[in-house]
């Protein structure tokens, strides 16, 4: 009896290090990068929408498709922890990192403009980051 108790693991310290597991892999996976990508160019975004989850860090590649016209990229809520506002030069990408604090909807726009025109975000650039709760307990 006394072999078949040193070959057969204790369940107890199984079913603890099961846990730790998945313990440890749901933090991992609050802690993941969401990557989002994004194409600026001629008075638009692509997308014009994107969802992410509060809390949970944001990797935004932004790509100026434009050969001459600059842009910008600004969404601002100080409640929502988003402060951005980068400029992305005509035919340049930029890479950015934000962790959004609050579900909501936020907006986000181009705000250039050429004297006596109208601005990018008036000519319909702008566009709509949607924030969710990845856990509502």
């Amino acid at each position: 009896m006394h072999a078949l108790n040193r070959l057969t693991p204790p369940i107890l310290p199984n079913i603890l290090m099961a846990l730790t597991l998945i313990t440890a892999s749901t933090a991992i996976a609050r802690e993941q990068v969401q990557e989002i990508t994004m194409m600026l160019g001629d008075y638009h975004f692509i997308p014009d929408t994107f969802t992410v989850n509060a809390g949970q860090p944001v990797r935004l590649t932004l790509t100026n498709t434009d050969r001459i016209t600059p842009h910008n990229f600004i969404m601002k809520d100080e409640a929502a922890g988003l402060n951005i506002d980068t400029n992305v030069s005509a035919g340049k990408t930029t890479t950015l990192e934000f962790t959004p604090a609050a579900a909501g909807s936020y907006t986000f726009y181009c705000s250039k403009k050429l004297p006596f025109m109208k601005s990018h975000q008036e000519k319909g650039m702008e566009g709509t980051l949607i924030v969710t709760n990845a856990n509502p307990d």
